[in-house]
């Protein structure tokens, strides 16, 4: 799929406020309503839209503490990295979960409800992976700035970027 600066211009917008109507869209994009909807279709299709959601407050939840858990394997075989992704699905603590270079193999977003709460996920769920070798927590202060927003302002500058479907 070919983007162009009207599909970029779409996507930050859908990024702002994804609740937004098509109407809004055509007309902050300069397009009538069909083409605009086409357009999402699209984009939806190929994957570069993946979803839809609400951005929930931790806080408001309950989940008060918010922590970046480092995780270090005991061996790197595909069966055990396999089966680290199969144990964190069924983990709703973890909101996040990126391999990683450098010392540690995974970088763990955890939120939990408080301390205790944090501490028992990381004894009595994650530390008892038979494979996990180390973990090292941090546990955040205060957060500086969030969001879910991709920086797509260099397709807006760009003829065309050229985006391969997704599976």
């Amino acid at each position: 799929m070919n983007l162009d600066r009207t599909d970029a211009r779409l996507l930050e917008l859908l990024q702002e406020d994804g609740r937004r109507t098509v109407v809004e869209l055509a007309d902050k994009i300069g397009l009538s309503e069909t083409p605009c909807a086409r357009r999402i279709r699209l984009l939806e299709q190929a994957g570069v839209i993946k979803g839809y959601a609400a951005v929930v407050d931790p806080a408001r939840m309950g989940l008060n503490v918010l922590a970046f858990v480092q995780v270090k394997l005991e061996r790197h075989t595909d069966e055990n990295i396999d089966e680290f992704r199969r144990e964190l699905a069924g983990i709703e603590e973890v909101v996040s979960c990126h391999a990683t270079t450098g010392t540690y193999d995974f970088l763990l977003q955890v939120a939990a409800p408080d301390l205790e709460s944090l501490s028992r996920f990381v004894l009595k769920r994650l530390m008892q992976i038979f494979y996990v070798r180390d973990v090292h927590s941090s546990i955040v202060l205060e957060t500086l700035k969030e969001g879910a927003r991709l920086p797509i302002g260099h397709l807006a500058g760009e003829p065309v970027a050229r985006v391969r479907a997704s599976r």
